[in-house]
């Protein structure tokens, strides 16, 4: 069965959440800022192409009943060790493959399935409990952790953010995604209330790591 924790009443870590759309740089700037801090860094949305890549490989479609009724008897596991995230989907790593198109294709759908996020969910917030986090991905702030003062929403311009994608080489609907991130029923894409948003278009990775890291300043957390 997927190992869902019950929802924590309280988090006793700090969480800074970093949300935005696919290559925004979110993901970069959310890293350096959890070195600088040492806290833990989460990108939950691997774990979100985690998923994907299991449901690709092992189910007969990705229709949302099949997905729905098939993971409710995955062992879904997520814990930090050695100040990284672990993940793992009936005993299996999927992280070494979640750059794969088939992959980068599929997130989208599967991720707005109501049942992988709830146990994605309460994945997540477990992990609140084990160590300061910087965690980041589409619905941290408005779902995951909604309570936390550090909020922050990192957004560029599309055509950026496409040109960003082709330059890692990875194929990638980046319009697609935004539109399905941002229409789906379960914790679609938003700003979340009271989130500092940093439109990362023409700013170097260095200058968004001080921004963020100068509004954090003044929340009370500080390198």
């Amino acid at each position: 069965m997927s190992q869902l924790s019950s929802t924590p009443a309280g988090t006793p870590h700090p969480v800074i959440a970093m949300d935005g759309p696919a290559a925004s740089g979110k993901s970069t700037v959310a890293r350096r800022i959890a070195e600088r801090l040492g806290f833990t860094y989460v990108n939950t949305g691997s774990m979100f192409r985690g998923m994907t890549y299991m449901a690709v490989r092992e189910l007969p479609s990705l229709e949302e009943a099949v997905v729905s009724q098939s993971v409710a008897s995955w062992d879904v596991k997520s814990w930090l060790e050695g100040g990284e995230m672990k993940f793992t989907v009936n005993g299996v790593d999927p992280l070494p493959y979640i750059r794969d198109e088939n992959v980068a294709k599929n997130v989208s759908p599967v991720a707005a399935i109501p049942a992988v996020r709830l146990i994605l969910k309460n994945l997540q917030r477990a992990l609140a409990l084990e160590a300061p986090l910087v965690m980041e991905g589409r619905d941290i702030g408005t779902s995951i952790f909604p309570d936390t003062p550090h909020k922050f929403y990192i957004d560029a311009d599309v055509e950026i953010r496409e040109r960003r994608r082709l330059g890692e080489g990875v194929v990638d609907s980046i319009k697609l995604r935004d539109a399905v991130d941002r229409a789906r029923a379960a914790a679609p894409l938003r700003v979340a209330e009271g989130a500092v948003v940093i439109d990362t278009s023409h700013m170097s990775v260095e200058e968004v790591t001080a921004a963020v890291l100068g509004h954090l300043r003044e929340q009370g957390i500080s390198a």
